[in-house]
């Protein structure tokens, strides 16, 4: 199950937020949602569809293609044998200055898609570990750190950097019309706003989030395939205060309330979970299906108190 633990340091952070700052800068402050061709034109990047049956591109691609660092591909045929069996989705050619995306990437998802790439492109060291050919450049860890960070990337430029979080807060508490309304402003999905909204949420408050099946439904949440979650992703206070909970805890948390609506809010629910000293605090949790995926959302309340009755 993919999930979003990685936590990336103050110092990495800290510069991507600054290569954000500069080219919303360079783009006047732009109002939401962000034009992601107006930030291809300011760094001059083309964009490209690709087919896996177009074997003239793909051949074009892998004479240029690096994928952590090593040349994979000699040959059309060995480049679609790559791109299908790695899931790649999209990829950037930083020499040639040009982003190729899948043409099966569905509409609503393109845009986070674009937007990681953009970020591998003005994460400063990023493009020296694409091109090098070390064995930290090759190294699992390494990849998987680099794509943490594109993320962050992608989502600090489409939510604009720290407007949305002022936003966000703004609102004083959690409901799905917030979530939905942010989405729309923003132009994303509902899942990346979700992910958006965990990942800035108040560090005294730890957050979660989950994409996952519909305990009531098999046919909502197929994306997890044979796992019940297929997301699971927290704050950073989150995953250092409660790096131990599973996602298999969270979705047995979620059983105990969902109801059986297809659409819209399916239910809330207290739910106890221990932290890495085993300490037990209550979350609130709220989850929502949009018909294809169940999205919830938890934060915590504060220490469990055990009730005595008389």
């Amino acid at each position: 199950m993919p999930n979003d633990t990685l936590i990336i340091s103050k110092r990495a952070s800290q510069d991507i937020d600054d290569s954000i700052d500069r080219i919303l800068r360079d783009l006047g402050n732009p109002e939401p949602p962000l034009k992601l061709e107006t930030v291809r034109e300011l760094l001059k990047l083309d964009l490209a569809y690709y087919s896996k049956s177009d074997l003239d591109l793909l051949d074009e691609m892998s004479h240029s293609v690096l994928m952590a660092g090593r040349s994979v591909v000699t040959a059309a045929k060995r480049m679609r044998d790559v791109i299908s069996k790695v899931g790649l989705r999209a990829l950037i050619l930083p020499s040639e200055r040009q982003i190729f995306v899948d043409d099966e990437v569905v509409e609503l998802k393109r845009r986070f898609v674009i937007a990681h790439e953009i970020s591998h492109d003005v994460i400063p060291w990023h493009q020296a570990l694409l091109m090098g050919d070390s064995d930290e450049t090759l190294s699992p860890r390494c990849y998987q750190t680099m794509e943490a960070e594109a993320n962050y990337g992608a989502r600090q430029l489409i939510f604009l950097r720290d407007r949305f979080g002022t936003e966000w807060r703004d609102h004083h508490g959690f409901d799905w019309k917030t979530v939905q309304a942010l989405r729309k402003l923003y132009g994303n999905t509902l899942t990346t706003t979700l992910w958006q909204a965990v990942q800035i949420s108040d560090p005294v408050a730890p957050s979660l989030g989950t994409i996952s099946r519909h305990p009531r439904h098999a046919g909502i949440g197929k994306r997890a395939g044979n796992e019940n979650v297929a997301y699971f992703f927290g704050s950073p206070s989150f995953q250092q205060q409660f790096s131990n909970v599973t996602a298999d805890q969270v979705f047995a948390a979620i059983c105990t309330y969902a109801g059986y609506q297809r659409t819209g809010p399916i239910g809330k629910g207290v739910h106890t979970l221990p932290n890495v000293n085993g300490e037990l605090f209550d979350f609130e949790f709220s989850s929502f299906s949009n018909s294809y995926d169940l999205l919830t959302y938890a934060q915590m309340i504060g220490p469990h108190r055990t009730v005595i009755g008389f």
